[in-house]
């Protein structure tokens, strides 16, 4: 099982690029180089940072992708089928196997659903994901392949509120507190990709698998 740290930060950390000088620079990146079910020509290289202050969790990813592109644009959509991260995370894992998952594209729609298994999730609803913020390099509301591509990032902050609210319990962390979660990378096209931070045993592609999530230690 990976481990990986969730610096605390006292001011919110900002939706951009940058890293040096800002609240990211605080983060202990990891690197989602677990290529899983494909084995794809390219390996392309995909950066995660994660922070917390009371309020909220922020992710930020940095992605190498030659053939960005994204259809998906309404709340809960099938952003899986697009260039997209994820983050999973189970709150409660001694007690509870109920897990998050965040999953966004290229373009800033993204899913969001709580619950025990694949079959069983619960979607945040509208007036809930309107506390979510994200932002990505890339202009939607679509985006097709181009000759240029090189790459995108994609920032996000979850308020606790929210991410309560959703769940139905308080998963605010403290320093010490650890989750149990995963960073995936996935696209369908132009050849299917699926890369995690920490490794996942299936016969099929499936990132819904909590026994395959690493360590998430709040510091």
């Amino acid at each position: 099982m990976r481990t990986a740290t969730v610096p605390r930060v006292s001011d919110s950390a900002p939706l951009v690029r940058e890293t040096s000088g800002t609240a990211w620079e605080y983060s202990d990146p990891v690197t989602v180089d677990r290529f899983l079910w494909t084995s794809p020509e390219r390996q392309p290289q995909t950066t995660v940072r994660a922070l917390y202050d009371d309020n909220a969790l922020y992710l930020h990813y940095e992605v190498t992708d030659r053939h960005s592109h994204a259809t998906a644009t309404t709340l809960n959509g099938p952003v899986w089928e697009d260039s997209c991260v994820e983050w999973f995370a189970s709150p409660r894992p001694s007690s509870d196997e109920a897990y998050f998952n965040f999953e966004v594209n290229c373009v800033g729609t993204f899913h969001l659903a709580y619950g025990s298994d694949r079959p069983n999730r619960n979607l945040v609803d509208l007036k809930t994901a309107d506390a979510v913020r994200v932002r990505t390099s890339i202009d939607g509301p679509t985006k097709t392949p181009r000759p240029d591509d090189e790459g995108w990032w994609v920032a996000a902050t979850l308020p606790f509120d929210a991410l309560s609210a959703l769940s139905g319990v308080d998963v605010a962390p403290s320093p010490g507190t650890r989750w149990h979660g995963n960073f995936h990378r996935l696209r369908s096209r132009p050849e299917p990709l699926y890369a995690a931070w920490n490794t996942v045993d299936a016969p099929e592609p499936d990132f819904h698998r909590p026994a395959a999530f690493g360590e998430l230690r709040f510091r």
